[in-house]
């Protein structure tokens, strides 16, 4: 028996959707919700005291079996008097002239299905259903009434959900062949590495007992491989219904479709997507979802569903490639497509972003949580910056006057936006008295009042205003930047500080999120089981603490699988490159490298701590010894075409040494795979540490309650780098290759207790046999 559980607002948005894409929504901003939810309980309020028998938000459940699928649909219908009639409320901007009985069918459909919902329970034989929409602006509303019988609903629920079960039969049909192929699918190499049969057993006991584990598990055990295949044994067992594999990198996406292929040719039958941002995936020109610009907006509910049923029915996989294909053949946007593919889909590759970011997360997965997930986090290092990004907002006063400029002839957006301005100009005024900076914590209501009413205006302008003009996009970026404002001014905690800078006219206002454990902590309970890894969580028990561990969760600490004799560390701790030192290191660091590069011809990086200290070694070096080598240095802003063509430089051929000059935490010092002959030694110049601003201090200072603040802002992010440039030279068991850490406060032992075991003790460069 095949159990299916859905909400009657997705059944129906699913099966009766209709038109066009719509490119810009209020649906996901605070304000926007909130107002709704006004309008809720203001005409329930009202039905209340014309009637007492009036009840709000009431459960509704049908349950349905078609041959071998047990099919649940539930809700909660806004309000009913029973025996009289059921309501659903509605909030628009829409001028209620303008709103007819077909306004919006799925409207109808929704409280169609909770008419039936309560027939089928009370067994009436007819039923008023009542439609109410309630403008936001007036504060007027407006009913629309209907009597259906039973006979009538009892027909629309049944081809709706009929329609539906098409796409659930193919998809049980999917599983069914799935399940089968998991419980005979073996570990797909002959052998497991040191380490990776215990990783994939800690795997798999967290995902059957859920909770969360934290591996640091070091290059060359598989990690990719160790995770995967546990997850999607879980999934042909029953233990989990979708996996996640998060990343913060596109080149890691990569390694897990290869991964997956891996798992396929074996006879695993895993049905996955990778989610590739719009920009990537669009069709036109340009990205602009306007249904008057893109043939593929128009229209796209209209023709979708014909589109997923066909793939569902043909295709064990989406790869870009396919969704495109089928985008082009039924003219649907392949961004939406990939989207509605992801229902089904057992595996859903995609950004960290996708699962965290409360500004674009999948909601349609994670707003109403049905089924057991499984969150496989690679790299999962990255996730302490990604999540500060992700979970702060920032504002500008130049942003504000450039839409302010461009809305000019729309009197309600100007005066808002006057209001927003003099806001702006009053925190400048405390800025110049106070040196240009302050932070403090908390949010001023008087901000967040005049930036909601920039928001209400926004709504009008974008439904009285439908032309494209200049400047129109400088109100749209506006609009988006206080609504994320918005969204996280909701979220902010214990873990926040805000604060404001200016520079000249212009001021920035930023709500930081210095510490994310706790918004993490609730991410993670949308899943059975999360597994957090990486060839760098060390120390451990820094990630643990701000990546969301707790008590329950899991630990675990591998080393590597490679003979310690194939990676040579060693340490020049006569090099000192803290600022005041800076200049008088440069000669040495560039006779250092002339000697690691001289003393096996073959391919080498030397990492830098900032583009600058990275000039001024490479300049001394080309002087010195430019004529005996080839010789690359790392440009700002690269490309992914660009990307590639660097890294092809370590596969040519050549008759001299090459080497790479670069930059610590950038492009190429995580996530490539130099492996072989393709990197033999790598340059780590200095300890890594982020450079000095305003936030890394923020951070510093917010850590120093626990006597942890310059570890926390600069000592352990800087490790992190240095760990991940080192671990470009040892790939796979065959590699070999030599690190050389150039500076003193290696020997330090605040610094040695955090660098692998595998590394100590560190070789003296001074001594080393050239």
């Amino acid at each position: 028996m095949i159990d299916i559980k859905i909400s009657v607002r997705n059944i129906i948005e699913f099966v009766h959707r209709y038109g066009d894409i719509v490119s810009s929504t209020m649906g996901a901003s605070p304000q926007r919700m909130e107002e709704g939810t006004r309008a809720h309980v203001k005409i329930q309020k009202d039905r209340q005291k014309e009637n007492a028998s009036y009840e709000k938000e009431q459960y509704l459940k049908y349950e349905i079996l078609f041959e071998d699928i047990r099919f649940t649909v539930d809700g909660r219908a806004d309000g009913m008097v029973r025996g009289s009639y059921i309501e659903e409320i509605k909030s628009t901007y829409t001028p209620l002239e303008d709103v007819d009985e077909d306004f919006n069918r799925l409207y109808w459909a929704q409280v169609m299905f909770y008419g039936f919902m309560y027939m089928e329970e009370h067994k009436t034989e007819n039923i008023l259903l009542l439609l109410t929409y309630f403008n936001l602006d007036t504060e007027v509303s407006k009913t629309f009434e209907k009597t259906f019988t039973y006979e009538e609903l009892k027909t629309f629920v049944t081809e709706t959900i009929e329609e539906y079960l098409q796409y659930v039969r193919e998809d049980a049909r999917w599983k069914k062949e799935r399940n089968e192929s998991l419980k005979e699918l073996k570990f797909p190499f002959l052998n497991y590495r040191t380490g990776q049969r215990e990783l994939a057993v800690d795997v798999y006991r967290t995902l059957r007992q859920g909770g969360k584990l934290f591996a640091k598990a070091p290059t060359g055990i598989g990690k990719t491989i160790s995770t995967l295949f546990p997850a999607v044994k879980a999934i042909g067992e029953g233990e989990a219904d979708r996996i996640f594999y998060l990343t913060a990198k596109g080149t890691l996406k990569t390694v897990a479709e290869e991964a997956v292929e891996i798992i396929r040719n074996k006879g695993g039958s895993v049905k996955f997507l990778t989610i590739t941002s719009k920009e990537k995936v669009c069709l036109n020109d340009e990205v602009n979802c306007n249904p008057d610009k893109c043939t593929f907006a128009e229209g796209h509910y209209d023709r979708i569903n014909a589109c997923i049923l066909d793939i569902l029915k043909k295709e064990s996989s989406y790869s870009k490639e396919m969704i495109l294909s089928y985008a082009r053949k039924y003219r649907v946007c392949p961004f939406e497509l990939s989207l509605d593919l992801s229902y089904f889909s057992d595996l859903i590759i995609c950004d960290y972003n996708y699962v965290f970011d409360p500004r674009v997360y999948l909601r349609r997965f994670f707003v109403d949580v049905r089924e057991n997930y499984i969150f496989l986090v690679d790299e999962a290092h990255n996730l302490v910056d990604r999540s500060r990004d992700m979970y702060s907002a920032l504002l500008t006063k130049d942003m504000v006057m450039e839409a302010k400029k461009a809305g000019e002839k729309f009197s309600y957006l100007k005066r808002s936006l006057t209001k927003v301005n003099k806001k702006f100009i009053e925190i400048r005024k405390v800025l110049e008295e106070k040196g240009g900076k302050q932070h403090y914590f908390g949010v001023s209501d008087d901000l967040i009042f005049t930036l909601k009413d920039f928001l209400m205006a926004f709504e009008i302008f974008q439904k009285e205003v439908r032309e494209d003009f200049e400047g129109r996009e400088k109100i749209l970026d506006l609009f988006f930047a206080v609504n994320s404002f918005l969204n996280i001014a909701e979220l902010y905690n214990d873990g926040y500080v805000t604060y404001e800078e200016n520079s000249g006219s212009n001021v920035i206002i930023k709500l930081f999120c210095v510490y994310p454990r706790d918004l993490l902590i609730d991410v993670f309970k949308r899943a059975k089981a999360s597994i957090l890894f990486s060839a760098t969580l060390s120390p451990m028990s820094y990630y643990f603490d701000v990546l969301g561990g707790e008590e329950a969760d899991y630990r675990k600490t591998l080393g590597s699988p490679f003979p310690k004799e194939n990676l040579q560390v060693y340490l020049d701790r006569g090099i000192d490159t803290r600022y005041r030192k800076r200049e008088e290191s440069f000669s040495g660091i560039s006779e250092n490298i002339h000697k690691m590069v001289s003393g096996k011809k073959g391919n080498y990086i030397a990492f830098f701590p900032s583009y600058k200290y990275m000039r001024d070694v490479h300049e001394i070096f080309m002087e010195k010894y430019g004529d005996f080598f080839e010789t690359y240095i790392q440009e700002p802003s690269l490309g992914e075409k660009e990307r590639d063509e660097v890294l092809s430089l370590f596969y040519a051929e050549r008759e001299k040494s090459f080497v790479a000059f670069m930059v610590l935490g950038g492009i190429f010092s995580e996530g490539i795979d130099l492996a072989g002959e393709a990197l033999i030694g790598t340059s780590v110049v200095g300890v890594g540490y982020p450079q000095v601003s305003y936030e890394r201090d923020l951070i510093k200072d917010y850590f120093a309650r626990d006597n942890l603040g310059f570890e926390y802002a600069y000592i352990y992010p800087g490790i992190n780098r240095v760990l991940q440039a080192a671990g470009r030279v040892i790939r796979s068991e065959t590699d070999q290759g030599l690190v050389l850490l150039m500076d003193l406060r290696y020997s330090w032992a605040q610094y040695k207790h955090l660098l692998p075991e595998e590394w100590l003790p560190l070789r003296d460069w001074k001594n080393q046999n050239q």
